[in-house]
């Protein structure tokens, strides 16, 4: 259900968000949202082995 409304299953916490996505991206992952600047942090989304959508998120630091 949760897929399907677009919502990740689980979020991380990253202090490099973009690194993350590059190396990640880099073994083969599938990714649904580049990292993205949203209001307060840079995300990115993915989906694991089974098809669940996963997060990465970078706050920003003020």
């Amino acid at each position: 259900m949760r897929l399907e409304a677009g919502q990740p299953a689980v979020m991380f916490f990253t202090n490099d968000v973009k690194g993350d996505y590059e190396r990640i991206k880099a073994r083969g992952t599938e990714f649904t949202m580049p990292p993205t600047q949203v209001t307060g942090s840079t995300i990115a989304q993915l989906k694991d082995t089974c098809g669940n959508l996963i997060q990465i998120s970078q706050l920003v630091r003020y």
